[in-house]
C-alpha cells in the first residue's frame, strides 16, 4: 500500500500514533544501553577504560534526549509508511537496525568507538532481512542473491578507498577500520546498487554537517572578533599551552583533544553519517529508489 494510502487508513494512523512513544522508549533504552554496556566496548583494544566509562555515567537523556527521541520517533513512522501493509516483518526488524544505529552513532560521538557488538548485531539483522527478502521473492532490497554480498563489498572497499586516500595525501589514516566495519554490516542491508546511494548520502551528510559548522564558527568567531575590538586577530585567551615540555594525558586522550574539542584534527567520527546514511535510506527508500530510476532514465538505463 502507497505511503499516503496507508496513513489515510484507521490501522495506518494508529501505527504512525504509536510510532511516537515508541521512538522515545527506544531512546531512553539505548541511553541505558550505553551506561551499562561494560567499558571495553568503548575502548580501543588495548586501552584501559576512563574512570567516566566505569562508573556508568556516561550520556545523559537529557537535553539531547529529546531531540534524538522525536527525530527517532519520526524514524519509526516514515519506515512504517514505506513497510506497511504484509510487510511487517519489514518494519521490525528495520526498526531493530534503526534503534542499533542509534547505539553506534551516540558510542561514536561520544567515545571516537564503534564498539564491534553493535555493529555484529547489525550484520546480523541485515543479513536476516536480506534472506527474507531473497527467499520469499520480495526483491524489495535485493534483486539476486549475490547483491548483500556485492553491498558489503562496495560498503567495504568505500572505507578503504577513503583511509587509501587520507594516507596519501595526510600520511595518517583517513577512517577508522570500525567504519569499514560497520558499512561493510550495513552494505549486507542495502545491497547492490543501495550501497552506491547510500556512500552518496553519508558524504552529502558528512558535508554539509561540516560546512555548517565552520559558518557558524566563522559568524561566531567575528562576532567576537569585533565585540572584543580585536580585528580580525587572534584573541589571548591567557591558556596558550605550554609547548617547552610534554604533557601527560589520560587514557584515550590526545593533544587535540585537550582543548575540549574531542576528536577534533586528530580523528573523524564517520561513523554517525553512515547510520545516518543507512537509517535515510530505509525511511525514504521509496522516494530515493524513484529519484535514482529518475536519474538512470536520463541515460537510458
Amino acid at each position: 500500500m502507497q505511503p499516503l494510502s496507508y496513513l489515510s487508513s484507521p490501522v495506518g494512523l494508529i501505527w504512525v500514533i504509536l510510532c511516537l512513544p515508541l521512538g522515545f522508549a527506544l531512546t531512553a533504552l539505548g541511553y541505558y544501553i550505553i551506561n551499562r554496556i561494560p567499558a571495553k566496548w568503548l575502548c580501543d583494544y588495548n586501552e584501559t577504560p576512563s574512570e567516566e566509562l566505569l562508573n556508568g555515567k556516561r550520556v545523559k537523556y537529557l537535553p539531547s534526549g529529546i531531540f534524538v527521541s522525536v527525530l527517532m520517533s519520526v524514524c519509526l513512522a516514515l519506515c512504517r509508511l514505506q513497510f506497511n501493509k504484509g510487510y511487517d516483518i519489514y518494519f521490525c526488524v528495520l526498526a531493530l537496525i534503526i534503534f542499533d544505529c542509534l547505539l553506534i552513532a551516540v558510542a561514536d560521538i561520544k567515545y571516537q568507538i564503534i564498539p564491534d557488538q553493535f555493529t555484529i548485531i547489525l550484520g546480523i539483522l541485515a543479513a536476516v532481512i536480506s534472506v527474507y527478502d531473497i527467499v520469499r521473492g520480495y526483491n524489495i532490497f535485493h534483486c539476486a542473491w549475490w547483491s548483500p554480498l556485492a553491498g558489503a563489498g562496495i560498503g567495504a572497499a568505500s572505507m578503504l578507498l577513503i583511509d587509501f586516500i587520507g594516507m596519501l595525501v595526510y600520511k595518517r589514516d583517513g577512517m577508522g577500520f570500525g567504519d569499514v566495519k560497520l558499512f561493510l554490516a550495513g552494505g549486507i542491508l542495502t545491497g547492490f546498487p543501495g550501497t552506491i546511494t547510500t556512500f552518496i548520502i553519508s558524504i552529502i551528510t558528512a558535508t554539509v554537517f561540516f560546512v555548517t559548522i565552520i559558518i557558524i564558527s566563522k559568524i561566531v568567531y567575528g562576532r567576537n572578533s569585533e565585540e572584543s575590538g580585536e580585528g580580525g586577530s587572534i584573541p589571548d585567551t591567557g591558556n596558550v599551552p605550554d609547548t617547552s615540555e610534554e604533557k601527560e594525558y589520560g587514557a584515550g586522550e590526545t593533544a587535540e583533544e585537550d582543548d575540549g574539542n574531542v576528536g577534533f584534527g586528530s580523528y573523524l567520527a564517520f561513523g554517525p553519517y553512515i547510520t545516518a546514511a543507512i537509517a535515510i535510506y530505509i525511511v525514504l527508500f521509496d522516494l530515493l529508489k524513484f529519484l535514482v530510476q529518475l536519474y538512470l532514465n536520463l541515460f537510458n538505463f
